[in-house]
């Protein structure tokens, strides 16, 4: 029998997103995998797994809700924590939310060098050239416009 329950990921301030929600699976020797393909128009050959193709493992046909990882069989959404299974968004403590406010492209807060497309400025250092910045975009990097 395949089991489920729900965790929930917060954001780290001072982003303001919303908490996420998934759905945990534990999954037993009945459960089955099933192709699918990262280009959705592409046919599956299920003879030869190639470079778009992936497996997806699928619960069994006796999914069962877990209350042991949940005191409630429900989520309380305005208070998710009173439920367990509190986790930090790794969107979020990564940068990546920070990157998205910037529109993909920001000026570092401590190199002031701009173009930075990644989490991390990797632009030379002024005063050291063969070294790197590798400041990590923050609340203080802003957007860059050109």
């Amino acid at each position: 029998m395949c089991t489920y329950y729900y965790l929930h990921y917060h954001h780290l301030a001072p982003c303001a997103r919303d908490v996420e929600y998934a759905v945990h699976y534990s999954f037993c020797l009945n459960s089955t995998y099933e192709a699918s393909s990262s280009d959705p128009s592409a046919p599956i050959d299920t003879s030869n797994a190639g470079y778009n193709e992936q497996w997806i493992q699928q619960p069994c046909e006796a999914l069962t809700y877990t209350p042991e990882y949940d005191s409630v069989e429900s989520i309380d959404y305005s208070s998710p924590c009173a439920t367990g299974g509190c986790l930090i968004s790794q969107q979020c403590s990564s940068g990546g939310c920070r990157l998205e406010d910037v529109g993909g492209s920001w000026v570092c807060c401590q190199c002031n060098r701009g173009a930075n497309k990644l989490r991390w400025c990797i632009r030379p250092l002024k005063k050291i050239p063969d070294a790197l910045c590798y400041h990590a975009v923050c609340q203080n990097c802003r957007p860059d416009n050109n």
